[in-house]
């Protein structure tokens, strides 16, 4: 059947018929005509107060924020986080403030004024953040500031994939809040320091560093949301992962020495790079080039 999305001539005789059937043609290609996904980034900082993004195959690089001079400008940038959507990016500025950039108009403005390590909730509406030692939560223009974890060096928070919990590190050890507020329990806590945690867009997995390892540094492992065995996923120096909103890889820093050789002693001199691996650990990969430094990631888009 001819289709007017095709653009073929249609004969006079026939305009009647031909007009109704196109309509309903067009209903139909206005059904199939959905927004194509938006593409899928990672943010990162450089360690030196700029920030960028990239695709997540490392390609497109581009910086966000101005590059600076030292590290007492009030507009050192680090901690980003992409929205959902990969539309929007938070990060902090200057240590304190939480900025927020539209990434198509790269329009700026700030949304709190007391606090860092911005991190989008799973639908974009929410933002949960450090400070004064507590997780807070947000609305994702600064609004309705709240307190959901009162606790004494809190840091590091992340959403479950449903929204309605913030994981989050205490003094190496991890604990999680409801979103709503409310008694918060302890996930991990052991003899080993644990830190930057991480789920698993389908909830099953979550991933950490910690230093049990045994070597002067910390790698990254995961286990099950409901308990259960422990798995190294890394050998060398690693840190900050992160799940891509497919779940099929991991995105995290890791320690490289000058030259590029993995690092598993922190003490080695070495540089920040980001990697990315499948999410047991295989196919290990350098993702951001030697020409600068990069570390906690952040990925958003896909949708």
């Amino acid at each position: 059947m001819l289709s007017i999305c095709d653009h073929h001539p249609v004969r006079f005789s026939r305009i009647v018929p031909v007009v109704i059937a196109a309509l309903v043609v067009l209903t139909s290609c206005s059904d199939d005509a959905r927004p194509a996904p938006t593409p899928v980034l990672i943010a990162f900082d450089d360690g030196w107060g700029q920030v960028f993004v990239a695709d997540v195959d490392g390609s497109g690089l581009r910086q966000i924020t101005p590059t600076l001079g030292d590290d007492t400008d009030m507009r050192y940038a680090n901690f980003p986080a992409l929205s959902p959507s990969g539309e929007q990016l938070a990060y902090t500025r200057g240590g304190t403030v939480i900025e927020l950039v539209d990434l198509k108009s790269g329009k700026s403005k700030t949304i709190r004024d007391g606090g860092y390590q911005p991190v989008f909730s799973p639908d974009g509406s929410v933002i949960a953040f450090t400070s004064n030692g507590s997780i807070h939560v947000m609305n994702s223009d600064g609004s309705d500031v709240r307190v959901i974890a009162q606790n004494d060096g809190a840091s590091e928070p992340a959403f479950s994939p449903d929204g309605s919990r913030v994981i989050f590190n205490v003094a190496g050890y991890l604990v999680e809040a409801p979103t709503t507020g409310g008694e918060s329990k302890v996930v991990l806590r052991d003899q080993f320091w644990n830190a930057d945690p991480a789920y698993s867009p389908d909830g099953s997995t979550l991933v950490f560093s910690s230093n049990r390892g045994g070597n002067n540094g910390s790698e990254i492992y995961s286990m099950p949301t409901t308990g259960g065995e422990i798995r190294q996923l890394t050998d060398t120096y690693a840190i900050h992962p992160v799940f891509t909103p497919d779940g099929s890889r991991i995105i995290y820093t890791r320690a490289t020495t000058e030259t590029g050789e993995l690092v598993t002693d922190i003490a080695i001199p070495s540089r920040a790079e980001l990697g990315s691996m499948n999410p047991d650990g295989s196919d290990e990969k350098r993702l951001t080039p030697r020409s600068i430094t990069a570390q906690w990631p952040s990925v958003g888009g896909g949708q």
